[in-house]
């Protein structure tokens, strides 16, 4: 394995309830040759001894003595890396097995490409059973399209060039549930990339998830408002940050008036009117009636949606 490509990159917190079907995933792929870097964010039950269990001698456990979080985690892993391709999976996501190859043929297809992500599929304990279908932009300008409104590459599919994450300083550990768009702010603009328009890789939905939470909020409004304050946006794609930032703001009050934080509610449903305040009734729907459906209802919703002058 001396002239290797690729490494797969993983931190875990505490994952022994999902984390074997992650593992066996990517060991299970059509795609052979590549480290499997697995960086144990200090947890404190058996996710060690299950590393450990397996005989593979792809798989490399770092082990770090401290919680770092798992943005902290998965810096240590980019800089203890060394092959030129960086692969990503969570420790509770399962990838299809033809995966790797087909992001490696992409690659190889096209040497301007530098990052590839792919679609992908959502479910609950069977990664054999979706629930629904999330698709993303497929080429390079449809992506920095959809990077105005949100990540337009799911970060736990991507395999991307570790020579430009360090360039662009790596991963930010300030941002602990929201790195993946704070990373894509800096390195999109800057490289060529791609989605395989097909669903190769399961994104488990579970509690445990801080993806919707009032702390990942906290965090993309603070990137959007960085965003308007710094980039050298069209009026069009400063209408859609906006747009967009203004719904943020319209999901944090959400989670705030269930915390009977109503003051703060308050001020968060005025920068929502401020931002953008034509779409300031449709930003209410969305938060308060389309987020509370399920995946494969907001999925299609979505889609539809996708004709409105400033999308979802």
């Amino acid at each position: 394995m001396s002239d290797c490509q690729l490494t797969v990159l993983m931190a875990v917190h505490n994952g022994s309830p999902y984390l074997r079907t992650a593992v066996d995933s990517i060991l299970g792929q059509t795609y052979h040759d590549f480290r499997f870097l697995i960086v144990d964010d200090a947890s404190t039950d058996d996710t060690r001894e299950i590393v450990n269990s397996y005989d593979d001698d792809r798989i490399e456990l770092l082990s770090l003595e401290k919680n770092l979080g798992q943005t902290g985690a998965l810096d240590v892993g980019l800089k203890h890396a060394s092959t030129q391709w960086i692969a990503r999976i969570d420790a509770d996501d399962y990838a299809a097995p033809t995966r790797l190859q087909e992001q490696m043929e992409a690659l190889a297809s096209d040497e301007s490409l530098r990052c590839v992500g792919t679609d992908a599929w959502t479910f609950q304990d069977d990664p054999s059973l979706p629930e629904s279908v999330i698709t993303k932009p497929h080429d390079n300008p449809a992506i920095m399209r959809e990077l105005l409104r949100g990540s337009p590459i799911i970060h736990g599919s991507m395999v991307v060039s570790r020579e430009d994450l360090l360039k662009v300083g790596g991963y930010d550990d300030r941002f602990r549930y929201a790195n993946d768009i704070e990373l894509y702010d800096r390195l999109l603009e800057r490289i060529t990339s791609a989605n395989i328009p097909r669903p190769l890789m399961g994104i488990r939905r579970h509690g445990e998830q801080g993806s919707r939470t009032k702390g990942s909020f906290d965090e993309v409004i603070e990137i959007f408002t960085h965003r308007l304050a710094t980039k050298d946006y069209t009026r069009k794609e400063a209408s859609v940050v906006r747009t967009t930032l203004a719904r943020f703001h319209v999901v944090r009050a959400r989670f705030l008036l269930i915390e009977k934080k109503f003051r703060r509610a308050l001020d968060d449903m005025l920068s929502a009117i401020k931002l953008a305040p034509i779409d300031f009734p449709w930003n209410c729907v969305f938060v308060f009636i389309v987020y509370q459906m399920s995946d494969r209802s907001r999925v299609k919703i979505k889609r539809l949606l996708r004709r409105h002058p400033q999308g979802t």
